[in-house]
Formats: structure tokens, sequence, C-alpha cells
């Protein structure tokens, strides 16, 4: 029988969601290829009725050239070079390898289900309170603390 208090209900849920997010990043490194691209010139786009402003990075491979457009409002220098990662080594699916787009950005997607999980814990589970999973019905139920 397990027994887990808020705290550790909040940290093991905290703890899957981050294994989530790392094997789906990695999911995406592993057999890619990271080449150099080059900034080459922005495009305005009308999204949402809003003016947004995407850079477009250039790269090259075996004598073909080939054009992304990546995360928008992104600000480059003239001929910049940036981190490219070919997924699979295709390069019809590049992304933008730098930190921002490629490590952060996505974190913004599990912030929802962290809130959710952390009001969750803390609605359910009072304060003198503790939840026990098992393996036999009921597979999990609060208790009372001693």
């Amino acid at each position: 029988m397990l027994k887990l208090t808020k705290t550790k209900l909040i940290l093991s849920g905290l703890l899957i969601m981050l294994l989530v997010y790392s094997t789906d990043r990695f999911r995406h490194v592993v057999g890619s290829q990271v080449i150099t691209g080059k900034f080459a010139f922005y495009i305005d786009e009308l999204v949402k009725e809003e003016q947004v402003v995407f850079p477009i990075i250039e790269y090259t491979i075996k004598d073909s050239t080939y054009q992304f457009r990546a995360k928008e409002n992104t600000n480059y220098g003239v001929g910049e070079t940036v981190p490219v990662l070919l997924i699979n080594k295709n390069p019809d699916l590049p992304l933008l390898y730098d930190l921002s787009s490629f490590w952060l950005y996505p974190l913004f997607y599990f912030l929802l289900p962290l809130l959710i999980w952390v009001s969750f814990t803390m609605s359910y589970i009072g304060k003198n309170e503790i939840i026990e999973i098992g393996i036999s019905a009921p597979y999990f139920r609060k208790v009372k603390k001693w």
C-alpha cells in the first residue's frame, strides 16, 4: 500500500509530466541531424486579424536549398546562422533547434495540465488526509493522517 501526502502527489504528477515532456523532445532529437541554416528574410502575415512577422530560415542539403518558417516574432540579423534540426534526417521536416524554440516554448503546453493537477490535488486532499494507493479495490482512497 502506497501512501502519498499532498506534496508527494503534486511532485509525482510534476515528475510524470516532465517525463512525458522530455520523452517528446528527445524523440525528435534521436535519429535526427543538426545542420546550420541561415536567416533569409522576414514575411508579414495576417494571423487572427493581427499582423505577425515570421523569419524564413534557409538551409542547403546536397545542392538543394530548402526554406521554412520559424516561430513568429523571432529576431535575427541578416545572414545570421541558426541551428536546424532535421527530424529523422528528412530535409522536409525541419525544426529550429535553439533553447527558446525547441526546449522552452513547448513547456507552455505543460503549464495548463500542471495547474489542473495542482488544483485537483489541493481541492481533493484535505489538510489532515493522505491518499492510499493499492492493488485491491478500491485502488485509491483518502484516509486521515495519524
